[in-house]
């Protein structure tokens, strides 16, 4: 479609080949939205059927990698003339008890959770800087955090040390973020979600009695869906929450409600 709540705008969202960020990128594409599609994982992205559309572009991307956020950017202002909306949705999970932690994994999850968020933020608010949105207009970075972010899951038995830190860091740099590039009506704002069933969380809902654990927590009486959090990220990135910026949302179905 050539209508909807995007129409015009032009998307880039990191961590697409699946999950959350896959859910992101075809909400988007369905609401008129031409996107650039980021992954690290190459068969992914081809079995996404994303390259099929007229509206859509793949690369493979380390998020990490500077080059790789520039030369993104780099893509979709190429492709499709501007950029309005990043969605920093790449994450990676690893689970180590802190005293097993080896140092190179800890360094490995700060490295694509927190400084991917930050190079991706960089390029992309630069591009979007070269011309300023017209008055009274916004544009838009997504971050995806977590409620881990917020509270430590540890009863639930999956020590993510470094993945809590993590998301705390995006969280706060989103919030600073928003502050430098208000100024420049650039919006920066975070999703927090709960336990969702994505390909990143299959390994730790495997489990019988963690999923049933989890589903007992939650007031609504479900786990999460990739889509749920597509719905938060397409109010983020249209002109509807034109007004907000530095927040962090819940979508967590009353997790950290209860």
């Amino acid at each position: 479609m050539t209508d909807g709540r995007l129409a015009g705008k032009v998307a880039i969202v990191t961590g697409a080949a699946s999950g959350i960020g896959l859910a992101i990128a075809n909400r988007f594409l369905d609401e008129g939205a031409r996107v650039v599609a980021a992954d690290r994982d190459e068969s992914g992205l081809a079995k996404t059927g994303l390259a099929g559309n007229e509206r859509a572009r793949t690369t493979v991307v380390e998020v990490s990698s500077q080059a790789d956020a520039e030369a993104t950017v780099a893509l979709a202002v190429g492709e499709f003339g501007t950029l309005d909306v990043l969605v920093n949705s790449a994450g990676i999970v690893r689970r180590s008890d802190l005293f097993d932690l080896p140092l190179d994994e800890w360094e490995e999850v700060q490295r694509v959770n927190v400084t991917g968020t930050f190079l991706f933020s960089q390029a992309a608010a630069r591009a979007m800087m070269d011309p300023p949105p017209a008055a009274g207009a916004t544009k838009s970075i997504v971050n995806l955090a977590s409620i881990e972010a917020i509270a430590v899951l540890a009863s639930s038995g999956h020590p993510q040390v470094h993945y809590n830190a993590s998301k705390g860091a995006v969280r706060m740099l989103t919030k600073a973020l928003a502050v430098e590039l208000g100024r420049h009506s650039i919006r920066v704002n975070a999703i927090c979600p709960g336990v969702t069933e994505t390909p990143l969380t299959a390994e730790g809902l495997s489990d019988a009695g963690r999923r049933e654990w989890f589903i007992k927590q939650i007031p609504l009486g479900r786990l999460g869906r990739p889509e749920d959090i597509a719905s938060m990220a397409l109010f983020l990135a249209s002109d509807d929450s034109g007004y907000v910026t530095g927040a962090d949302l819940v979508v967590d179905g009353g997790y950290l409600t209860q």
